[in-house]
């Protein structure tokens, strides 16, 4: 075991960070039955390198910070994802198309124009083309052009109006349809009362995504990393005060999960995709 567990917290501009997870830092040295350190992080790409360098032990990730640390040191192990409601915590990447006479296929939207968002929006560019091309589709050569729009409600009404034929979205696919599930674009689009909702109809999802990825190094000792899974797992209920302090945006509570979990995202970091999703090789 080691002497101490090193935390890493990103506290971006919140300066009351500090006092904000210090119930979170105190549950872990309870679960951990071993003393907490508090290292304080400005951003989730220095939380990657910290991490990565073995400068801390334990760091809360983005599905895709966790891709990046693994391609970057292969030393990772996710433990828990939280989610925000009692669904599955996983969202998906998905393609979302005009409905038609009859039910619409990948097939049918070939030499088409799709929405696509900024190269380095996750469900909205990486995941999506990364995990269409691991099916056999691949987009630049599917779709007559790929058009980047603003956000993907803007790709929502490009589609309804005609300019644009598909258009990638995410969404938690949890919960009623006829309302955009619980969350993602089609509920942002339901919710501001956008038209022609009832038009629209996804055609392609993602695997299922984590929200989070509550991550150990995995030189640490087996006996330690259960320990930690097992006493986040109670920590809602344990101490809803620490499970907040550290998952604010996500109250639903935490479930457990493995590297396999992150491979939609880990998929954006093979190789075999660099050229898909960077063609400029930029």
């Amino acid at each position: 075991m080691p002497d101490r567990l090193r935390l890493g917290v990103i506290v971006a501009a919140d300066e009351g960070a500090r006092e904000r997870v210090e119930s979170f830092r105190l549950a872990l040295e309870e679960i951990a039955d071993l003393p907490v350190d508090l290292f304080l992080l400005q951003t989730m790409g220095e939380a990657v390198e910290a991490i990565a360098s073995g400068r801390i032990d334990y760091v809360r990730l983005s599905p895709s910070a966790y891709a990046a640390a693994h391609a970057l040191c292969g030393c990772v192990e996710p433990l828990v994802t939280a989610g925000p409601d009692d669904f599955p915590a996983r969202f998906y990447a998905v393609l979302i198309t005009r409905r038609g006479p009859e039910k619409m296929s990948l097939a049918d939207l070939a030499g088409t124009r799709l929405a696509v968002g900024a190269r380095q929006a996750v469900t909205g560019y990486r995941v999506p083309l990364a995990n269409l091309a691991a099916d056999g589709i691949n987009p630049r050569t599917h779709f007559s052009a790929l058009v980047e729009v603003q956000n993907p409600v803007e790709g929502l009404k490009a589609v309804l109006d005609g300019r644009l034929q598909s258009s990638l979205a995410w969404s938690t696919l949890a919960g009623e349809a006829k309302t955009g599930y619980t969350a993602g674009t089609l509920n942002d689009y339901y919710v501001a009362g956008g038209p022609g909702f009832k038009d629209l109809e996804i055609v392609w999802r993602s695997p299922p995504i984590p929200y989070s990825a509550h991550s150990l190094r995995t030189d640490l000792p087996d006996t330690l990393k259960r320990r930690v899974r097992a006493g986040l797992m109670d920590l809602r209920r344990e101490a809803p005060d620490a499970y907040l302090a550290i998952e604010p945006d996500l109250p639903g509570g935490f479930e457990p999960v493995v590297h396999a979990d992150y491979r939609p995202v880990l998929r954006t970091y093979d190789e075999s995709f660099t050229a898909l999703l960077d063609p400029s090789g930029g």
